[in-house]
């Protein structure tokens, strides 16, 4: 890896953030450190500060460069769903990533920042499933917002939770179905419910 001088800030961002996620997959948030990222690019924990600001700037690239890949990766499942319920594909596609990137999936939602507080832009990024959730839910309530809205965060901590249980293997321990099997339930019958309330 080259001296300071080789590369610039931007570049450097980037080369951080890849090591980052690349730490992260392999071993997960209790082996992830900055001092691991900066010896990955060699360079200086110094170099990254620099950069980044702060430790937990350089997590929210990290972790924004997730909410992206995973959002990607819902719509394009969105798009060759055929036929099948794009709730339940969501849903699947949810569990199916967090499956596929379970460290970083983990690493994300189990950082705390320091000052709790975290950027618009990254707010818009987090919210970016919800609001795809919402939209497909709206007609299904009658257009109501406010109830499309709830259904929608509703649905989302259940199957974060189902997912959390799974991933941890915990899930047995409360119901022998599968997780697929579970979050489709949990959509349909909540759902119903909500429909039925109109």
């Amino acid at each position: 890896m080259g001296r300071r001088s080789d590369h610039t800030r931007e570049e450097l961002q980037e080369l951080a953030v890849k090591a980052a996620i690349e730490l992260l997959d392999s071993e997960g948030a209790q082996g992830f450190s900055a001092r691991k990222v900066a010896a990955k690019i060699g360079y200086t924990v110094g170099t990254l500060y620099n950069v980044f600001g702060s430790y937990d700037n350089m997590l929210l690239e990290v972790h924004a460069r997730t909410l992206d890949e995973w959002f990607d990766f819902l719509e394009s499942r969105l798009k060759r769903r055929g036929k099948a319920d794009p709730l339940h594909v969501l849903a699947k596609g949810y569990v199916d990533f967090a499956r596929a990137h379970q460290n970083r999936w983990f690493a994300m939602f189990e950082h705390v920042w320091k000052d709790g507080v975290v950027p618009d832009w990254y707010n818009e990024k987090a919210t970016r499933p919800l609001v795809a959730a919402e939209a497909i839910i709206l007609p299904r309530v009658g257009n109501d917002r406010r109830k499309a809205r709830r259904a929608a965060h509703v649905l989302w901590a259940g199957i974060h939770g189902l997912c959390v249980l799974s991933l941890s293997r915990k899930l047995d321990l409360v119901e022998s179905e599968t997780i697929e099997t579970l979050t489709h339930s949990l959509i349909d019958n909540y759902l119903k419910g909500q429909i039925a309330r109109k």
